[in-house]
């Protein structure tokens, strides 16, 4: 016979497990609806920068945020927040019913310091997609930036030249400039009929796209090229008043280049390799068939036009292991130099890079010489 109190007690058990549940689908009808969205329709932003999350709830007794943000949230509201890191940043919202039950919502945000752009330019009969890079620093502020544009040589591309000089990246990330590493059409840039597209008018093409954003300043615009890219720079400084220094790396004016008056006065800081059997520093014919200047020449060429002494300081230097020939044209109109290093026993190439701060020496010869 069963005693009917041990009864009541095994029912009592039983109604208070059905009634606890955790999870069982009856449950359901309990949960929030959660959401999440981008207000400014921000899928990626700049690293340290912010995007506005607003989210909203049904059901819910309270909210908490997870990942890449953290505290007690409202059941509904708008919250800006900084996206900390590069790449993925996951913003999650938790939305709570009860002590049990909740539900979550996520949205993800792309950060990044590296952003690749393009722009349509016509060359010849056909529209191409012109490429570039533009390299933030690691933790930009509210701040407009100078701008060094970087060219590279003949065969190569933006990101390639971004990723090899890590000296120009340290600049950047300690905020003395945004980074501009474009591409050239089939890998050149047309200084003397290399190709058929108008790269002059890819520099102001990319002038005009970095205008639409404050954090860019183009009034105070440098470029460093090497090689093919050292000619295009010279190019471009003789034809557009747009740069306020340059560094023309192992190559030097061609000559057509050399017949054009520029408009504005301008800083230079031109190196060459004494025994450079592609871009001879005495001139006349070298690779594709140019015509060059002669590594003097040039620079002598860009004192005539910025009025300087012609009368250069002469001075001998070490970078690293490398001996090297310093010339200074000084008292130039608007308090600008022109610079001419040979650096002796190299050839067609930057090896001095990795045994000198070739680089932040450019960079303080700009600040110093431009205002």
């Amino acid at each position: 016979m069963i005693n009917p109190m041990r009864f009541l007690s095994l029912l009592s058990i039983i109604l208070l497990t059905g009634c606890g549940g955790s999870g069982d689908s009856g449950s359901d009808e309990r949960l929030p609806e959660t959401r999440i969205s981008i207000s400014t329709n921000q899928s990626s932003q700049l690293v340290t920068k912010t995007v506005t999350l607003t989210w909203s709830s049904v059901g819910a007794d309270t909210c908490a945020a997870s990942g890449d943000w953290e505290g007690d949230k409202p059941l509904n509201g708008s919250e800006e927040v900084v996206v900390p890191k590069v790449g993925i940043n996951l913003f999650t919202l938790l939305c709570f019913s009860g002590s049990y039950h909740h539900r979550e919502a996520n949205i993800v945000v792309q950060g990044y310091m590296i952003e690749n752009k393009s722009i349509q330019q016509a060359v010849g009969n056909t529209s191409v997609n012109r490429e570039f890079s533009i390299r933030y620093p690691q933790n930009p502020v509210e701040y407009q930036y100078p701008l060094m544009f970087v060219f590279h040589g003949a065969g190569g591309n933006g990101e390639q030249e971004m990723n090899r000089h890590s000296e120009i990246l340290n600049l950047i990330d300690e905020g003395k400039f945004i980074g501009i590493f474009p591409t050239g059409f089939e890998n050149r840039w047309n200084v003397s009929g290399e190709t058929n597209a108008d790269d002059v008018e890819f520099f102001d093409l990319m002038i005009a796209e970095l205008n639409n954003s404050s954090i860019f300043d183009t009034n105070n615009t440098y470029a460093i090229g090497i090689s093919n890219g050292a000619g295009i720079i010279n190019k471009i400084a003789k034809e557009k008043d747009l740069l306020k220094g340059i560094a023309p790396l192992i190559s030097q004016q061609s000559e057509p280049v050399g017949d054009i008056v520029p408009g504005i006065p301008l800083s230079v800081f031109q190196v060459n390799g004494e025994n450079d059997d592609l871009v001879p520093i005495a001139g006349g014919s070298g690779v594709a068939g140019t015509i060059f200047m002669s590594a003097k020449g040039s620079a002598e060429n860009w004192a005539i036009n910025f009025n300087c002494s012609m009368t250069p300081n002469e001075e001998e230097i070490n970078w690293g292991t490398f001996e090297v020939v310093e010339f200074t044209y000084a008292d130039c109109l608007n308090g600008v130099e022109v610079k001419y290093f040979i650096v002796k026993d190299s050839g067609h190439n930057i090896q001095f890079e990795n045994q000198t701060d070739i680089y932040n020496q450019i960079w303080e010869f700009f600040r110093r010489t431009t205002s």
